[in-house]
């Protein structure tokens, strides 16, 4: 019984490894994409995302000039197995985040739900990513 837990919890970490694959290896400072000719990032795949240059712009006026070497890009936007919203954390991204959606009262962590993930995902398509946790 035991063995047969462990083998699905393994199943189910490589499925979701393989849901991640288009992930950076390392994420960028919104002040270096914004230097680069062809803003990008390397993916885990080999392959190259590329960010649209008016969305840097867009987001480096949205926030303060100090945080621009704070704020990495992608923002994850994490689904998790066990919670029914999608959270998205650090101070930047989520005041990033807030603007957007016009909230009040945001911290390191938010919470966030279908149709604003839709609203976000059509602001910022190329500088959001969904992160798949399981637990």
């Amino acid at each position: 019984m035991i063995r047969e837990q462990n083998r699905e919890n393994r199943l189910m970490k490589k499925q979701i490894m393989s849901l991640n694959r288009h992930l950076p290896r390392q994420r960028k400072k919104l002040e270096e994409l914004l230097g680069e000719d062809k803003p990008h990032v390397q993916g885990m795949d080999g392959t190259r995302h590329r960010f649209k240059r008016n969305e840097l712009k867009k987001i480096s006026s949205m926030i303060p000039t100090k945080f621009w070497d704070v704020l990495k890009l992608p923002i994850y936007i994490e689904i998790d197995s066990t919670a029914s919203g999608s959270r998205i954390t650090g101070t930047v991204e989520c005041l990033l985040i807030c603007k957007i959606l016009k909230m009040d009262n945001c911290g390191d962590e938010i919470y966030i739900y279908r149709p604003d993930i839709k609203l976000v995902r059509q602001e910022l398509p190329t500088t959001t990513q969904y992160i798949f946790l399981v637990r």
